[in-house]
Formats: C-alpha cells, sequence, structure tokens
C-alpha cells in the first residue's frame, strides 16, 4: 500500500510539472518508449532533438542553447510515468541529470539569467531533499513535500526558460 500511494503522489507531481513545462514550451515532448533510467533518457533525447537533427542558434548563443536545449529534455523526463517504475532510485537519477544540465548551462555563461538559475539551483535542491526523504519519516508529508518541490522546480524552470527564449529564440 505505501509503495501504491507514492506512486499515484508522486506521478501526479510529475504531471504537475509536465502541465509546467507545456506552458513554457512549444512542442518539447521526448518520444523516447525506453525503460532506461531518465539519464540515458535525456542523452540520447538531446541528440535526436530538432527537426532535421541539426538546429540553428544566434551567433554566440550556441553554448547557451545548447544547454537550454539539454536541461530541457532533462527536466522532462522528470515527467515520463516510466520514471516511476523504477521507484526513489530512479527519480534521484533524473534530478541529478538535471542538476548536472543546469551546470552546464552555468558553465556556458548564463550570467544574464542569475536569478533565473539561482531559483532553479534553490528549487532543485530542495527536490533532491525531498526524494531522499522517501522512505523515511511521515510518508505523507514526505510526499507532499515531492509534490510541493516538482512544481517549485516547474515554475523555476518555466522563468528560466523564458529568459533564454529571448536568446536563443524557439
Amino acid at each position: 500500500m505505501r509503495a501504491t500511494a507514492r506512486t499515484v503522489v508522486v506521478g501526479a507531481a510529475a504531471a504537475a510539472l509536465a502541465v509546467a513545462l507545456a506552458a513554457c514550451s512549444s512542442s518539447t515532448s521526448p518520444s523516447t518508449s525506453s525503460s532506461t533510467a531518465a539519464s540515458s533518457t535525456a542523452a540520447s533525447t538531446v541528440s535526436s532533438s530538432g527537426s532535421s537533427g541539426s538546429t540553428s542558434y544566434p551567433a554566440g548563443k550556441e553554448q547557451v542553447c545548447q544547454a537550454r536545449d539539454q536541461l530541457k529534455t532533462s527536466i522532462s523526463a522528470l515527467t515520463n510515468p516510466s520514471l516511476l517504475v523504477g521507484g526513489a532510485a530512479a527519480i534521484k537519477a533524473a534530478v541529478d541529470q538535471v542538476q548536472t544540465d543546469l551546470s552546464s548551462l552555468v558553465s556556458a555563461g548564463t550570467q544574464d539569467y542569475e536569478p533565473q538559475v539561482n531559483a532553479m539551483r534553490s528549487s532543485l535542491q530542495e527536490l533532491q531533499t525531498a526524494v531522499g526523504n522517501l522512505g523515511n519519516g511521515n510518508m505523507t508529508e514526505n510526499l507532499q513535500a515531492v509534490g510541493r518541490a516538482i512544481a517549485a522546480t516547474g515554475t523555476a524552470s518555466g522563468d528560466l526558460f523564458t529568459q533564454l527564449k529571448a536568446a536563443c529564440g524557439s
């Protein structure tokens, strides 16, 4: 019963993140039907994104835009229903991939987006902590914390992607 309740709440939270991402994305939906770990899903989707395999970015913004695309893919992987099958370990791996991709975006030079990046870091830390608490203590409180953290991550990523859209276009 505990695992079922956890799956339902985490699934609902993932759906909330999907809605938040859909609001800030024109047509970004990974078409991966694999049940592999989220990090490998994210990595394989990045190389196949774009209409003809090659995306054109504004001059001087190539690294930032590529990092943005990787981050968007890894965040989208958090909403993949197959992620729930892997349980807390798969969710943790997906969150870690988002953290890695956010670090890549920062390395690409996003000083202009520092407030949004800091908000994203904060929400990701909250999500990592909440996921780390799954299975310990009060299940209901832990699941609610995961839901709140996913919603905060969705909001922060939406704000960041809105700002990056100005630099990278679609």
